[in-house]
């Protein structure tokens, strides 16, 4: 029974990690939960594996060489959450960006044309999230007196997006000096375009590389399992020696190096 629990959560975590499948809605429940909330989970990820590792080799040692594993883990699911988050910050951008075009070629001024796009948002992304609730703090602000450009300066400050930068830079700059705010919110939506086209086009490139470094760091593990399943005497040196213990952690710990490495070369910056 330990072992069939320990199987069913390591095939979890592997589904969690693998591209594609349901990390894209595994990643999505964890955005709903509060960033203090979400940070306490990744800091739990780590003594998770080494409870899970100590659940499954019955071994001390072997799972105090899984902290650290367990720390690269952490790091490739903060790497993914905050590469999704940006995507869909991205995403909502766009939407707001034709929102705001749209009301301000109907005629409509920059603070009512931030409220109807706060609203629109809302009602695209029920569910908040993302850029969506910072727009609706800035159309909030804005409604209660704030000035357009100090809103949208703190809007800048709290959410740390280079297109979004951009957006309120040429914003603040046109709204002082003049200019044709819509062509610039226009130009803005179609850099912001390119660089989506561009990333989903690296992600489905590199879609097949981190499969690969998943099912290769999972294979390890599956042969264990059965080993350790079907003739548990054959592996008794790992778990009935110190030293064996050690060089089960040190496989550990170099296979999810491994995994590690693969996604970071996989995850292209532009």
């Amino acid at each position: 029974m330990r072992f069939l629990i320990a199987l069913f959560a390591a095939a979890a975590v592997f589904l969690a990690l693998a591209p594609g499948g349901p990390r894209a809605a595994g990643l999505a429940r964890f955005h709903g939960l509060s960033p203090a909330t979400g940070g306490r989970l990744l800091r739990l990820l780590p003594a998770a594996v080494c409870a899970l590792v100590l659940l499954l080799t019955g071994a001390w040692m072997t799972a105090l060489f899984s902290l650290p594993a367990g720390l690269l883990l952490r790091s490739v699911v903060r790497d993914a959450l905050a590469r999704r988050e940006a995507q869909v910050r991205r995403d909502q951008l766009q939407e707001a960006l034709l929102s705001l075009a749209t009301s301000l070629k109907a005629g409509q001024s920059l603070p009512r044309a931030l409220q109807r796009c706060a609203v629109e948002l809302a009602q695209l992304h029920p569910g908040g999230g993302g850029l969506v609730r910072e727009i609706e703090a800035v159309a909030r602000d804005v409604e209660l007196g704030t000035p357009v450009d100090e809103a949208l300066l703190a809007l800048r400050e709290r959410v740390p997006l280079e297109e979004l930068t951009a957006l309120v830079d040429a914003l603040v700059t046109t709204r002082r000096r003049g200019g044709n705010i819509v062509e610039v919110m226009s130009n803005v939506a179609q850099m912001v375009a390119d660089r989506l086209a561009v990333e989903r086009e690296i992600q489905v490139l590199t879609a097949q590389k981190r499969t690969e470094a998943a099912i290769l760091a999972a294979i390890p593990l599956g042969i264990y399992l059965v080993v350790r399943v079907t003739n548990p005497a054959y592996l008794a040196v790992f778990h009935a020696s110190l030293w064996g213990q050690v060089a089960l952690g040190l496989i550990l710990l170099i296979v999810t190096a491994g995994y590690w490495m693969a996604q970071r070369i996989a995850s292209i910056e532009i």
